[in-house]
């Protein structure tokens, strides 16, 4: 995750339903009070909440915080007509920015902000939505992407009538298809359409796996087992585990665990233990 900053939260639309998450680190604004601040020199980030037709009003303050990169949203609520959004930032002599956001559930706004509190915007998921055979999706960073269904294989298997079925988890973690039970989050998403991130991913998984298979090799050495002594698991399977081929199965999990006495989560409890104190490469 990356670190948590001061956030400034800027209030300038009257209409916003829903409470705002609030922190040691956190400030809610009025308009008034931002006024005698100098947002060249302040070193937070700044969250403006607005409304289609009250851009104007915000207008000088957007553009101070983006000229020195504080802004890090505006929140921006569909109050309007959608065809007057544009006309609505000509008015205020605003351009849509990269960080714009335009929401018509406060759920959304709040799901950022808890983001950035945490340092975890570019893990969770702001807003979705489906077109055709795309899922778009917008992270708390404000970073969009777009995937075709057939390319993410927990998506591929749902029905066009289904596509569409989602719910957002509260915190953005992930989107549930209820139907099919099927949860995507922005890693998914991300491993699907960027080659860099995918090659990334696949070595920190090695990485994992060689490493919580030397952690289970030192387990079954402590107790003083063999890789034949696992009951209902070979040799040869023990040894591809041990070896970094993946982590094992639930079942597999089980079999691994009798063998020494003790319950799935005991067993997980010292694979934990013992990849803590095993040197990282």
């Amino acid at each position: 995750m990356s670190a948590a900053h001061e956030l400034t939260i800027v209030m300038a639309d009257p209409g916003f339903e829903g409470p705002l998450p609030g922190g040691p680190k956190t400030s809610v604004l009025s308009l008034a009070a931002v006024e005698s601040i100098d947002v060249k020199r302040d070193k937070s980030y700044y969250f403006v909440f607005t409304s289609a037709s009250g851009l104007e009003l915000v207008a000088e303050l957007v553009h101070a915080a983006n000229s020195v990169h504080r802004l890090r949203a505006l929140f921006v609520r569909a109050d309007v007509e959608c065809t007057w959004f544009i006309p609505m930032f000509e008015r205020a002599n605003l351009r849509t920015l990269r960080n714009t956001l335009m929401h018509t559930d406060p759920a959304v706004p709040q799901r950022v902000i808890n983001a950035w509190q945490m340092g975890a915007q570019d893990q969770l998921i702001a807003d979705a939505t489906v077109s055709d055979d795309r899922l778009f999706v917008r992270s708390c960073a404000l970073e969009s992407f777009e995937v075709r269904f057939d390319d993410v294989p927990a998506l591929a298997r749902l029905s066009e009538r289904e596509r569409a079925s989602f719910v957002i988890d509260p915190d953005g973690s992930y989107l549930y298809w209820e139907a099919s039970d099927t949860h995507v989050g922005l890693e998914m998403v991300r491993f699907a359409i960027d080659p860099t991130f995918r090659e990334t991913a696949l070595l920190g998984k090695l990485a994992f796996d060689r490493r919580f298979g030397d952690a289970v090799r030192v387990i079954r050495e402590e107790t003083g087992l063999r890789q034949t002594d696992i009951s209902g698991l070979s040799a040869r399977q023990v040894s591809r585990i041990e070896a970094g081929s993946g982590t094992p199965r639930q079942q597999t999990l089980r079999k691994m665990a009798a063998a020494h006495a003790l319950t799935v989560p005991e067993y997980l409890d010292r694979v934990s233990e013992r990849l803590e104190a095993l040197p990282r490469a």
